[in-house]
Parts: structure tokens; C-alpha cells; sequence
């Protein structure tokens, strides 16, 4: 009975032992007739890698909640007042909705630079608005907006169509980013 106990004991007392080795301890562990493993690398990417030193999260506007908080979307601000650019993360969630095209090309190197083209054009006149210009095969497009309805949308088109940016301005369903 004792032998037993005194077993149990060493054997408890071992495991937590063995479950602290970690990931790179474990790949550079020599077995007889195995290979041996040389990692190199610096102590920062050893913390990560073995999840031993918690890797510094930027500040959120919201915390995170629900099953699509895994999903985010981080921007950068404008200028603050003092002309420095600071880091801002936005949690964002993906959804159906829909976005305004405002450029079809062909598939050459310069229907790239006019679709890169319109979406800047229209980020400074209506910076609210992001542009996603995109190569959908076989030609560009450029995609402004994230809304929710397609009322939304249409109040911009009416905008977009004044300011003359472009010729072919259409509404377009479309996976889109959404604030949380």
C-alpha cells in the first residue's frame, strides 16, 4: 500500500513537469535514432511562439463580444491636431450588405492604376467612405462604402453622381465591414 502511494506520489509529481515543457523544448528534445532539431532565434519569438509572454493587444474601442468579435478590422486615424498619427483598433464584423462601384476596367497594369485612381479621388472627396479597389477576374473594379441597407447606398450615389467622379456609378451587393 505504501509502495503504491509513494508510486502516486512521484507520478503527480512529475507531470506538472513535463507539462511545462514547451514547444521548442520539446522539438529540441534528443531521442536515440531520431533527428536533432537547432532552432535560432531571438527571446521575443521564443515568448510567442511558446505562448509563455503575453504578446502586448492594442487598445479597442469596444471589447470584443459575441461569436463575430474574432473577426476585426483595424484602421489608422487621420492627423490628430498635432499632425501625429496614432494606431486605432476598430472592431468591425463582417456582413452582407452593400457597396457602390464606381470603376470597371479591363485587366491590363493600367486599368489597375485608374481603379487605385478612382478610389483615392473619391477618399478625398467623401473620406467617410472606404475604397476597396480589387482585381475580380478578368477585370478591375473599384468598390466604395460599407452599408447596411441599400437606401444607404443610394444616398451616396446621388452624392458620388454630382461630384462627377465617375461615369459608371452602381449599387452592388457585396460582403461588407461593419462597425460592431
Amino acid at each position: 500500500m505504501l509502495r503504491t502511494f509513494t508510486a502516486l506520489f512521484l507520478l503527480l509529481g512529475v507531470l506538472p513537469i513535463t507539462a511545462q515543457t514547451t514547444y521548442t523544448g520539446k522539438l529540441r528534445q534528443t531521442q536515440e535514432g531520431k533527428g536533432r532539431v537547432v532552432i535560432i532565434q531571438n527571446e521575443e519569438i521564443e515568448q510567442v511562439v511558446n505562448n509563455t509572454h503575453p504578446v502586448a493587444q492594442p487598445p479597442t474601442s469596444k471589447p470584443a463580444q459575441g461569436p463575430a468579435a474574432s473577426r476585426h478590422h483595424a484602421e489608422t486615424t487621420e492627423s490628430t491636431e498635432a499632425g501625429t498619427r496614432h494606431y486605432v483598433s476598430r472592431q468591425r464584423r463582417k456582413a452582407m450588405g452593400y457597396r457602390i462601384c464606381i470603376f470597371t476596367g479591363g485587366n491590363s497594369r493600367a486599368d489597375k492604376e485608374k481603379a487605385i485612381q478612382m478610389g483615392q479621388k473619391c477618399r478625398n472627396l467623401f473620406g467617410e467612405l472606404a475604397a476597396y479597389p480589387s482585381f475580380v477576374s478578368p477585370r478591375w473594379v473599384t468598390h466604395v462604402g460599407d452599408f447596411r441597407t441599400r437606401e444607404d447606398a443610394q444616398k451616396y450615389v446621388t452624392r458620388i453622381r454630382k461630384a462627377h467622379i465617375s461615369y459608371e456609378v452602381r449599387i452592388v451587393k457585396s460582403e461588407v465591414n461593419l462597425p460592431m
